[in-house]
């Protein structure tokens, strides 16, 4: 029991110092528990962002053929949201358009992306139009235009910055082929696209299956950035952080060194003394693990609110790796000050030099 006095004595007289390390340790406990809530939980944001973004596979036909039977649809609702798509060149108040025949319903979560204005659902003689289309023929919500020799009524108006821009877009079922789409869109979790790619191709030989490279590597290239960048971020806050402890225990070892001349006067080892300055600095480690968790709980439900505006979930399992991390700083931080005790030498500290 003598050992845990000594201990908790020698952090009471040396309060302002062991608080100043207090503090530095539970700032960083806060932000790695904030930064490891993040890293453990953006990867999984960020793919749900990225779902806004359209389709990460493309199913077509091979070779002379135009379309594909609706059958193929089934096959990829297996990996993913799929949703057909059927084109054509008809007539648009005389002149040639690309007719796009989708399935808004299967679509809509492949086309979240899209600005609509007005609706985004058009029913049976509606239409949208892409913003070109609209300029072109002077059109807006409510305006009527010929489409294929039939009058349709414009209940939006698309902006996409694609293909769609020069596009009518009717129902699928009204673009005159039956089931026939001429492209299913598939999107798939990013971690499988090779994968779905690869099984989707086996069982549909009659089909091209094809990876849309530039969704697929902008969404890996910035989720491994941002998971870089946090690391990095708290790597660099921890290095911070021990350099700061580091010169709290190495000015409370020069406070302490009568003390420590006296220990070792009276048999006191350096393994001995070394173990008291780590159990001091392995209580103030707990103590700011245990604080900063909280705060550090609070600081990624706010940063996931300000850029996924969605509380990051910061789980019990992020605690233990937090604890580990504040230890392993505050135990790196006593490593020289540790240094200034075996040099201390009892006989000159007794002498009152």
């Amino acid at each position: 029991m003598i050992f845990p006095r000594l201990v908790w004595r020698a952090m009471i007289e040396r309060r302002q110092r062991i608080a100043l390390a207090l503090a530095a340790l539970t700032i960083a406990a806060t932000l790695a528990t904030a930064l490891l809530g993040l890293y453990s939980d953006v990867e999984r944001k960020l793919r749900g962002e990225f779902r806004g973004y359209g389709a990460n596979l493309i199913i077509s036909p091979v070779g002379d053929r135009q379309t594909l039977p609706l059958t193929v649809l089934a096959e990829a609702e297996k990996h993913g949201t799929a949703a057909p798509f059927l084109y054509a060149v008809q007539a648009v108040n005389g002149e040639p358009v690309v007719l796009a025949g989708v399935d808004f319903v299967r679509a809509e979560p492949l086309t979240s992306y899209w600005q609509v204005a007005g609706s985004r659902r058009p029913l049976a003689a509606e239409c949208l139009t892409g913003e070109r289309v609209a300029e072109r023929f002077h059109l807006h919500p409510g305006s009527t235009l010929e489409v294929a020799g039939q009058q349709r009524r414009v209940v939006g108006i698309v902006s996409t910055g694609g293909a769609e821009d020069s596009q009518v877009l009717i129902p699928i079922d009204e673009a005159g082929l039956g089931n026939r789409a001429s492209l299913i869109a598939v999107r798939v979790d990013g971690a499988r696209v090779e994968q779905a790619r690869a099984e989707l191709a086996r069982a549909l030989p009659e089909a091209e299956v094809r990876v849309l490279r530039a969704v697929v590597e902008s969404e890996a290239g910035v989720v491994l950035k941002i998971r870089g960048t946090l690391l990095g971020l708290t790597l660099l806050v921890l290095l911070i952080v021990m350099l700061c402890v580091m010169n709290n225990f190495g000015a409370i070892v020069y406070q302490r060194r009568k003390e420590i001349g006296i220990l070792k006067a009276i048999g006191g080892s350096d393994r001995r003394i070394a173990a008291l300055f780590a159990a001091e600095a392995a209580a103030v480690a707990l103590a700011g693990s245990l604080g900063g968790f909280a705060l550090g709980w609070l600081l990624a439900r706010w940063l996931g609110w300000q850029i996924f505006h969605q509380p990051v979930e910061t789980r019990w399992e992020v605690l233990p790796p937090v604890a580990g991390v504040t230890l392993l700083v505050a135990l790196a931080a006593i490593v020289v000050p540790l240094r200034r005790v075996r040099r201390i030498e009892p006989a000159v500290i007794l002498r009152g030099e």
